[in-house]
């Protein structure tokens, strides 16, 4: 999906941003996390629902992971600002 097409969606009201943590596995895979002293860093997704799709109902655009959770309450605001026109409009998972 085209960053053009995340805004049509944006704009249709079928996308929202997501941000929560992750902790790192051994094998060097990830997995969502929300114990803070399990954290190893932060993750920020756009999810655009595809209503057209029954076999998918939404598909995920993942951006740059943060280390720290200021960073990425920063990033996951400025992304709810530009596509959504609200910095307050993400969610914590």
């Amino acid at each position: 999906m085209r960053y053009s097409d995340i805004g049509q969606a944006a704009r249709e009201g079928r996308a929202s941003v997501h941000l929560h943590g992750f902790s790192n596995l051994p094998d060097g895979g990830q997995e969502y996390c929300d114990d803070l002293a399990l954290i190893d860093g932060w993750a920020i997704y756009v999810r655009v629902e595809t209503p057209d799709d029954p076999q998918q109902p939404f598909d995920l655009h993942e951006l740059p992971d943060h280390q720290t959770y200021a960073s990425a309450e920063g990033a996951a605001r400025a992304i709810a600002v530009q596509l959504l026109g609200d910095a307050e409009a993400w969610n914590h998972d």
